[in-house]
């Protein structure tokens, strides 16, 4: 088992934007009939998601997330000495986009700038870095942007994602403070399982081919290209009611946390059914378990602060103390324990075309 404490670090606020397009999963055409949209929405949990236009990517989106937070900080942007960009559908293969929003944002030229194409676990993952980063005290202000277009990889006509993936971009900052709580952090991956969650084509393993930008006919209802990204459902779920709660047991157990103290279970919004095993096996109350997956659906790495910033705004100006999990396309897993005070939640964005 992977474990991590890192101290010396707040989290001090977060933000989150998301398209002004809405797409509801009832009127989805590729469901041959309506009682097939319902038993989609009634067995995951997501009614609606948004999603960008043609031509807008997650960094687009990141922008107005950063400049709101950064006012609500009352942060001069030349003050941020770190920035980690979490996303896999970035802007270009090369450079980084973490470089790009840089220059776009005014961010200093001796900014340090990393991109990390992680998924579904990848706020822990790099909450765990910005961290360590800033945990040493020669940075003092970091910004960890998770934003995602889930709507660009994968396919209109494949309904086992189609009703699943949307689109948002979130943006958590963290200050060195020698008087903060610790955070605690435990970490797995199960590279066997890459293919449940993959897209075949479209890396340097598998170029692009004429081939694989063809529309083909997997099954009835699954239209896709060798370039889409393909989701093995039930490969995804005998992992995600196995791995997380063992995860978030592991690190209750290793750093003796007592569950009752614990205000709020953040899990990663893939599917309300099993967020709803993961939360009974860990024994964690309903009235801690938030969620926004009905109005925003998976938003990969952007999921866990969206639902903070959707559903936690008002409860976290006092003291509190939170588990949270993320888990998916790798396959991958983290969990992590923190504690935050006065956290600056900006109101929900929408992007202005």
């Amino acid at each position: 088992m992977s474990f991590l404490q890192i101290n010396n670090v707040n989290i001090v606020g977060l933000a989150a934007c998301v398209p002004p397009d809405i797409e509801e999963n009832a009127t989805l055409s590729i469901f041959e009939k309506p009682s097939d949209a319902a038993n989609v929405i009634a067995s995951t949990g997501i009614a609606r998601k948004r999603i960008v236009r043609q031509g807008t990517t997650a960094s687009d989106l990141c922008i107005p997330a950063v400049i709101k937070l950064l006012k609500e900080l009352d942060w001069d942007i030349t003050t941020v000495d770190c920035l980690v960009y979490v996303c896999q559908t970035r802007d270009y293969l090369a450079p980084i986009t973490s470089a790009i929003l840089q220059d776009r944002l005014g961010l200093r030229n001796d900014c340090y700038c990393v991109d990390m194409p992680l998924g579904c676990s990848g706020w822990i993952y790099g909450m765990s870095n910005i961290a360590s980063l800033l945990s040493h005290g020669a940075f003092k202000r970091g910004l960890l942007i998770c934003g995602e277009t889930n709507s660009k990889n994968r396919s209109p006509f494949d309904k086992t994602v189609k009703p699943l993936f949307g689109d948002a971009a979130t943006v958590t900052a963290l200050e060195f403070n020698t008087n903060a709580e610790p955070m605690f952090f435990e970490f797995g991956v199960d590279g066997k399982g890459f293919q449940a969650v993959w897209t075949e084509y479209g890396g340097s393993r598998n170029l692009v081919t004429k081939e694989s930008i063809e529309m083909k006919e997997i099954e009835s209802g699954v239209v896709r290209r060798g370039i889409d990204m393909i989701v093995n459902g039930m490969d995804v779920f005998s992992f995600a009611i196995k791995v997380p709660p063992r995860s978030l047991q592991n690190i209750i157990e290793h750093y003796k946390i007592d569950t009752d103290d614990v205000d709020f279970l953040w899990l990663h919004q893939a599917n309300k059914y099993i967020d709803e095993r993961i939360r009974k096996k860990i024994n964690m109350p309903a009235e801690k378990v938030k969620y926004c997956l009905e109005d925003f659906g998976n938003t990969s790495c952007a999921s866990i602060p969206l639902t903070i910033v959707t559903r936690g705004k008002d409860e976290l100006k006092e003291k509190k103390v939170h588990l949270a999990c993320g888990f998916g396309v790798g396959l991958a897993w983290g969990s992590m324990y923190f504690t935050t005070e006065n956290v600056k939640i900006a109101d929900l964005l929408e992007y202005e075309y």
